[in-house]
């Protein structure tokens, strides 16, 4: 029994970063301002590895537990020398009414099910996404403005984001072009070209696709959106080695809020897949940026816990992976 106390804590621990997560993502921004591109590898490794090892629980209760035979007697034998070989716990173990091959299956099926909506999710957001961009594309006209090819939309409001290539890649408005200064447009041109050259499409259409069937876990809500707000840190600091800071903060305070540009694409939207030169809600972090200091220790328990989560993971993990490439008897 008290072989049980190692996933029961395993257990506690996930479950308290899960609600106690979000204050500590919210509580690590000022750090991980300052390196975005660093911040979401570290965001997206522990989300990844949460539920890896989420997964890890069961796996670890097949080491553990003894049920009842569902497979034909070889097959029971085989899989029974397989869970020996690659438990740390061998022979100690309990018995349950549970069948242990529920246990080894229940992570793959739920990994299954997770992809099958994501998957399925990602193919209507795909289909609206495209015939919102031909909409876009049957309005707007190609051409080069400062350097970039772009498409141009007829509208006085100052309005600039970006698609997936496939889709137009950058968008302007020909209002933006007259409203701003030649630095403040080669800023934002090169905000929106950072998202093109460093793929944050592909980024947010891979975690959207990972998170949506989560998004109920506060842990993976709070990565979900915390993601998108480093990637255009991200493609600020390009636009600022590009054309200065005073440029940049001053082209997206004419820009204005967001929601103008979501309003200039007709049709149905484009969540997730359309990044823009947001307003002043980021100004503030150009010209004076939040002190770090306070951010360390939240920032460094992302860090522990990522590791811990790498080092279950590989602990559990990596047995079963040996004992399968191995053929199991060599185990034994």
């Amino acid at each position: 029994m008290s072989a049980l106390v190692v996933p029961a804590v395993l257990a506690v621990v996930l479950a308290a970063s899960s609600v106690g997560g979000p204050a500590l993502v919210r509580a690590a921004a000022p750090a991980l301002t300052r390196v975005p591109r660093t911040a979401v590898l570290v965001l997206t490794g522990s989300l990844l590895l949460w539920v890896l090892a989420v997964a890890s629980l069961s796996l670890m209760a097949a080491w553990m537990v003894t049920g009842p035979s569902v497979l034909p007697a070889p097959f029971a034998a085989a899989c029974r020398q397989c869970l020996d070989a690659a438990s740390p716990f061998a022979p100690t173990t309990v018995d349950t009414a549970i069948p242990v091959v529920m246990l080894l299956l229940l992570p793959a099926f739920v990994l299954f099910a997770l992809l099958g909506l994501g998957t399925a999710r990602w193919l209507r957001r795909q289909r609206a996404t495209r015939s919102a961009a031909q909409a876009l594309a049957d309005r707007a006209r190609t051409a080069r403005v400062g350097g970039h090819r772009v498409l141009v939309i007829d509208d006085p409001r100052p309005i600039a984001f970006s698609l997936p290539r496939r889709y137009g890649g950058i968008v302007v408005s020909d209002g933006l072009c007259t409203s701003l200064e030649s630095d403040e447009l080669a800023a934002v041109l090169a905000h929106e070209h950072a998202h093109l050259r460093q793929h944050h499409h592909m980024i947010l259409t891979l975690l959207g696709g990972l998170t949506w069937p989560l998004r109920w876990v506060p842990l993976v809500s709070a990565i979900a959106d915390a993601i998108p707000h480093y990637l255009e840190i991200a493609a600020d600091n390009a636009a600022r080695s590009h054309a200065g800071t005073p440029a940049l903060a001053s082209a997206l305070l004419k820009l204005g809020a967001p929601e103008n540009h979501l309003a200039a694409a007709p049709g149905k939207p484009l969540p997730g897949l359309l990044l823009h030169a947001a307003g002043p809600d980021r100004i503030g972090h150009l010209v004076s940026p939040t002190r770090a200091r306070s951010a360390v220790l939240p920032a460094s328990t992302l860090g522990i816990q990522l590791l811990a989560f790498a080092v279950v993971v590989a602990a559990v993990h990596g047995p079963y992976l040996y004992v399968v490439l191995s053929g199991c008897a060599t185990g034994v």
